[in-house]
């Protein structure tokens, strides 16, 4: 059977839970046959109108109540109330007719989509397998206890530096993504780090990084607990974590991007000082601004600059409340 692959580009957790997946279908003779990378935020009203095949996957990215197999993590899955209300838990391993598993208590999407099949597998999961998903874990929910904010600024290890290299490259071709994800779904971390696009790619991305580095602290601005900084032209890259290396008090970041025709406003939780009651990110960036994302980390588009600076300041406030 071919499946068609719904998934979140531009993030290790998305591109390692299709590679989890590929690996499990595999098993049984399945594959892919169409990949379809999707950012988040994703449109709503075209996803709600998105005819999906019967043989459709999706991973890390919002609940398709015509998927047949369906794993996600975030807070926002759900687009409006009618698809929340229908959704039920369905299957328990490839064979059903339905497989869809939602928690949005894992860290991970991939490790979700491992800890689900690993238990039907006739055969040892290989370690590799496990390595990866362990650092989806760690990082795509930060663990402060696993990881530093200067180990992530490093980039030594091969998840660091694929993850960084899909954060900061945004024309990655469909084929070289699809290309990835069947590397990983065979191979290790390593291995995929030495293609040759993945490791030419990084290291421009690496040189970038290290110039936007002296660059960053003039353009970070503090307004009361929160880091906010404008990066419109995309001059500066790596600066998910980067702000808190800098300012290390501080509890949350936003970021204001151009994405395409959209301005966004990128949100995050500082994972080595949140607060004990932080901001409830995802859920605040869905409901006033047609957002979504986790409890820690968010974003929203906006048709215009002006509306999103717009939207700035009651932002900051809510961050600013909840430090």
């Amino acid at each position: 059977m071919k499946y068609d692959i719904y998934y979140h580009e531009n993030c290790l957790d998305g591109t390692v839970s299709a590679a989890v997946l590929k690996y499990f279908l595999n098993l049984r003779g399945d594959d892919f046959a169409r990949y379809i990378p999707l950012q988040h935020p994703v449109d709503k009203n075209w996803w709600k109108g998105e005819k999906l095949k019967k043989t459709s996957a999706i991973v890390d990215i919002l609940y398709h109540p015509g998927a047949k197999i369906w794993f996600d993590h975030h807070d926002t899955t759900f687009i409006d109330s009618e698809w929340a209300g229908s959704y039920k838990p369905a299957g328990k391993n490839l064979d059903d007719a339905k497989l869809h598993v939602f928690d949005p208590a894992r860290p991970s999407c991939a490790g979700l989509i491992l800890s689900s099949l690993s238990g039907a597998a006739r055969s040892k999961i290989p370690a590799r397998l496990r390595e990866m998903t362990k650092w989806s874990d760690i990082l795509d929910r930060v663990n402060p206890k696993q990881i530093s904010v200067k180990d992530l600024l490093e980039l030594k290890y091969p998840a660091l530096k694929i993850g960084f290299f899909l954060d900061n490259e945004n024309n990655i071709s469909r084929s070289r993504q699809k290309q990835l994800i069947n590397t990983l779904s065979k191979k290790s971390l390593a291995d995929a780090v030495d293609l040759p696009w993945v490791k030419k790619g990084f290291l421009t991305c690496k040189k970038k990084f290290d110039e936007s580095l002296q660059k960053m602290k003039e353009k970070l601005e503090i307004r009361g607990n929160t880091i906010f900084i404008e990066n419109l032209e995309r001059k500066l890259i790596g600066i998910r974590f980067a702000p808190y290396y800098f300012y290390t008090k501080a509890n949350y970041s936003v970021r204001l991007v151009r994405h395409g025709k959209n301005f966004i406003l990128a949100v995050g939780v500082n994972p080595w000082n949140s607060p004990k009651k932080p901001a409830e990110i995802g859920w605040f960036l869905e409901k006033n601004y047609g957002g979504g994302g986790h409890a820690y980390v968010g974003s929203a588009p906006f048709g215009s600059e002006e509306q999103a600076r717009k939207a700035l300041p009651d932002l900051l406030k809510y961050l600013n409340e909840h430090a």
